[in-house]
């Protein structure tokens, strides 16, 4: 594998070119709503082909403005769509930087790719936090890293990804506070939050400040992935300075998918209805999958919600790297060694658990078999 090359890409594009079950990719399997279908193909029609205003269609910013109405303070906070949370993160973290200053960024580990590559493509340093169940003991382990370590900008998911765990209140107000005492920024990626496999993830929208930012997206929300949709939310004391980067490097979201969400979230049921079902069908795919995987010998710490499974190998098997290329070698299933994403984690496997259901039970049936 080349040099920084993503493990992700790598087995995904195994798949893409020789065949096989993509467990790997956070690819849904899941066709996304017809309504929305419809639309798309009525609205490429019409005359929506030019650049969308940079701040986001008018109309989807009131959507989503209305998707927060009891949580956000619209007097306070400014909303910037963009070209899905990864360009949201990225320019959030460029207006992060101050000339001739590297930065201390630092995630709950495991840690997803984007958290500690976008460090390392500035230069930066990174650490990371091993998330703890302890509610109490997390708190005091946060506080213990921020003295010790000072982060500039602290990415926090959840549901997370890989581990799909979910931050409880009192950490990450914690967090929150810790931001303001020490000047770190903190990035809440919020891409699964309405995929939790029982109840709701809380987020601490009631201390958004110019410390704290709300990144959010409709890929997996919709099973569209590849419209690249996504938004943020900040202060108004500092989006000046973020959408000037955006004016000169994402510019606009694509104008004919912008209006498409919007006329989609205005007229369809399936808006809310789609996500209902796909939440039901990503807790049956969970509840199956970590049955399976435990009954193998897997384990499976809990999780909350999110795209995938977080399995630890049995004793004596192969680390992650290994066991991963002797799954596609012999079974034509890819997944992604734990390594990916930590030194600390090779013997873990991450499983995209949105997919069809026989497709499904036919990779856990291969991973199960190398046992």
């Amino acid at each position: 594998m080349a040099a920084h090359q993503s493990w992700i890409s790598y087995f995904s594009n195994l798949v893409k070119e020789y065949g096989g079950i993509n467990l790997a990719q956070g690819i849904p399997g899941f066709s996304p709503p017809s309504d929305l279908l419809d639309i798309l193909q009525q609205t490429a029609t019409q005359q929506v082909h030019q650049y969308a205003p940079g701040p986001g269609n008018k109309q989807l910013r009131e959507h989503i403005y209305n998707m927060y109405q009891h949580k956000i303070n619209r007097n306070e906070t400014s909303l910037l769509v963009c070209n899905g949370a990864t360009e949201a993160i990225h320019l959030l973290y460029m207006s992060f930087h101050e000339p001739g200053k590297k930065l201390k960024a630092a995630a709950f580990a495991p840690v997803y790719e984007s958290y500690f590559h976008l460090p390392r493509l500035y230069g930066d340093m990174f650490q990371s936090l091993e998330m703890l169940n302890d509610e109490a003991e997390m708190q005091h382990r946060l506080e213990d890293f921020f003295e010790a370590y000072r982060p500039d900008v602290f990415f926090v998911n959840s549901p997370g990804n890989p581990h799909g765990f979910v931050l409880e209140k009192s950490v990450f107000d914690k967090l929150s506070d810790l931001s303001v005492n020490f000047g770190c920024q903190v990035i809440i990626d919020a891409v699964y939050d309405r995929l939790c496999f029982d109840g709701e993830a809380y987020y601490p929208f009631n201390k958004l400040s110019p410390n704290l930012f709300y990144v959010n997206s409709f890929s997996k929300l919709y099973s569209i992935t590849g419209w690249r949709i996504g938004y943020f939310f900040c202060h108004h004391s500092i989006y000046n300075k973020i959408s000037d980067i955006h004016d000169y490097t994402g510019l606009s979201a694509p104008s004919v998918l912008q209006e498409s969400l919007a006329r989609f979230m205005n007229e369809s049921s399936q808006a809310i209805n789609y996500v209902a079902e796909t939440k039901h069908k990503l807790s049956e795919n969970f509840k199956h999958a970590k049955t399976t995987l435990t009954n193998a010998g897997f384990n499976v710490p809990k999780t909350g919600g999110g795209y995938f499974i977080w399995a630890k190998l049995p004793d004596g098997m192969p680390d992650g790297i290994d066991f991963a290329k002797n799954l596609y070698d012999t079974c034509k299933t890819a997944v992604i060694p734990g390594e990916h994403f930590g030194k600390d984690y090779k013997r873990y496997i991450r499983i995209n658990i949105a997919r069809d259901n026989k497709e499904l039970k036919n990779g856990l049936m291969y991973i199960c078999s190398l046992t």
